[in-house]
């Protein structure tokens, strides 16, 4: 065994010796650079075995004995057995986690994280199978149990409890759930920090903060919770770093349709700020100021793979009534009065470009006044809106939305 191998044996010992958990974290991870040493140098050789249990106490020895059957795997191109390896390596550290405290936790997450990783390699490489996230599924269960053993730290000392890992790992298992659409698993891991103690939210990391509130805000969304969804994703673009415009792109995409449904329109400054967000966001608001029902129509046939993709559309499309609240206001500007027949709207809706018969004609004005994005009231018999003398259109992002 060339002298490589021993000096990254001493390397992982002293680590754990001195709790140094960020080292531990790099020298057992499968992205850091020791990986290419370890096959450089045939780590598989036969002294490895006994001179790792030599060196290292438990559990580090079987932790570094899988992690290098798991880069021998991974480099054969065996995914499918570097997964179950790293599941391994997983369950042999939380089964002793409990000798640990704060200083473990880089490690946790790395090892977490690759789990997670070569889960989700493993299924590409057998999309054939039925089960497509069969491995993740399995994944999300083992994750579960890092996660709880933060929780449910019952350290004396808060200020090295592992309860300052509990919203990384819960990241992690946020991101699995909704990549395995199983988004409603979330909840137990939310009722699970309603009812510990942990430190508040605001004392943790910002990494950590942004990435809870980011899936916070998503989950909020997928329940048309939308008052609340616009909270937790606006902290989370606020706290997030100017630096990552990737992550920033990432809450609008969510923050956007929210604020667009509330009626809170973005700036074109904003928009400009990011391209491709402007390229898709950018036709639809102007249509939405503008009251052109017939741009509005076609901005959302021309994004409709991108918003069906996040899950969007239909929050988006919801916005439509905006768009003829803003016509019918520029009627109510040119006609000068309150009583306006139903006629008049429909040759405004006619002349952007939609066809529509009367009954239509009523049923959009109904729902803009149910909504409360018109005072007043419809003569069915007359065929007239009365507008209310005090305020007609209110301003949208004024409306309770339901």
């Amino acid at each position: 065994m060339k002298k490589a191998i021993p000096a990254y044996l001493d390397s992982v010992s002293n680590a754990a010796i001195t709790c140094r958990g960020k080292q531990l974290a790099s020298l057992l991870s499968l992205s850091d650079a020791h990986v290419n040493t370890l096959l450089e140098h045939n780590a598989q050789s036969a002294n490895l075995v006994e001179t790792a249990r030599t060196k290292l106490n438990y559990p580090w020895d079987d932790i570094l004995l899988l992690h290098v059957e798991i880069v021998r795997a991974q480099h054969q191109g065996d995914l499918q057995q570097a997964y179950e390896d790293q599941k391994e390596l997983v369950q042999s550290f939380q089964r002793a986690i409990n000798s640990y405290d704060k200083w473990c936790l880089p490690f946790l997450y790395a090892i977490n994280k690759d789990l997670r990783d070569l889960a989700v390699e493993a299924d590409v490489q057998q999309a054939n199978d039925k089960k497509e996230n069969k491995n993740l599924e399995e994944a999300a269960n083992v994750m579960s149990k890092s996660f709880t053993s933060c929780i449910t730290d019952r350290s004396l000392d808060r200020a090295k409890s592992r309860k300052w890992g509990t919203y990384h790992i819960s990241n992690l298992l946020f991101k699995t759930y909704f990549k395995i659409k199983s988004q409603n698993l979330c909840r137990n891991v939310l009722k699970a920090i309603r009812v510990n103690d942990l430190p508040p939210l605001e004392s943790y990391p910002k990494a950590d903060r942004v990435t809870f509130r980011y899936y916070l805000g998503r989950l909020y969304f997928l329940e048309e919770q939308y008052i609340k969804a616009e909270q937790e994703l606006s902290l989370a673009f606020l706290e997030c770093s100017t630096r990552s415009s990737r992550n920033k792109q990432l809450i609008l995409h969510y923050l956007l349709p929210v604020r667009i449904y509330l009626g809170k329109l973005p700036t074109r400054k904003l928009l400009n700020r990011y391209p491709s967000i402007s390229a898709l966001y950018s036709p639809l608001v102007s249509a939405i100021r503008e009251g052109n029902v017939r741009a509005f129509d076609v901005a959302m046939e021309s994004g409709y793979a991108h918003l069906i993709d996040r899950g969007t559309f239909l929050t988006i499309e919801k916005a439509r009534s905006m768009v003829i609240r803003t016509l019918c206001r520029r009627v109510y500007s040119i006609m000068n009065t309150t009583r306006i027949s139903m006629e008049t709207f429909k040759q405004a809706l006619e002349f952007a470009g939609l066809e529509v018969d009367m009954e239509e004609v009523e049923c959009m004005l109904a729902v803009l006044i149910f909504k409360g994005y018109i005072k007043g009231y419809l003569s069915h018999e007359k065929q007239f809106v009365v507008l209310s003398a005090k305020d007609p259109f209110p301003i949208p992002s004024s409306v309770v939305v339901t």
